[in-house]
C-alpha cells in the first residue's frame, strides 16, 4: 500500500461507456482534482482491491471517490458521490 501522503497518480482510467459519476452529478475532471488536493484514503469495505478517497475539487466541492489502484500508480476511477 502506498504512502498516501506522498502519492501522486501517474495516470487515470475511467470507463466512460459505463459512466457512474454523472449519475451522482460529478464530472470526471472533478474526480481527478480530488487526487491533487489534501485527501484521506481508506480501504473499501466491500472490495479489497478498492479504496475510498475523500477530497476536494478546485471549486471546493467535497467528494467521496471510489477507485482501484493499478500497477505503476494508475488510478481507475469507479464512481463517486458529493459529501
Amino acid at each position: 500500500m502506498p504512502d498516501w501522503s506522498k502519492f501522486v497518480p501517474y495516470d487515470f482510467e475511467y470507463d466512460f461507456e459505463k459512466d457512474k459519476l454523472a449519475v451522482h452529478g460529478i464530472q470526471f475532471s472533478e474526480a481527478v482534482e480530488c487526487f491533487f488536493s489534501k485527501f484521506q484514503v481508506r480501504r473499501n469495505k466491500s472490495f479489497t482491491d478498492r479504496f475510498q478517497l475523500i477530497g476536494t475539487t478546485v471549486g471546493g466541492r467535497r467528494l467521496k471517490i471510489i477507485f482501484q489502484l493499478k500497477t505503476n500508480d494508475v488510478v481507475r476511477i469507479i464512481t463517486g458521490w458529493p459529501l
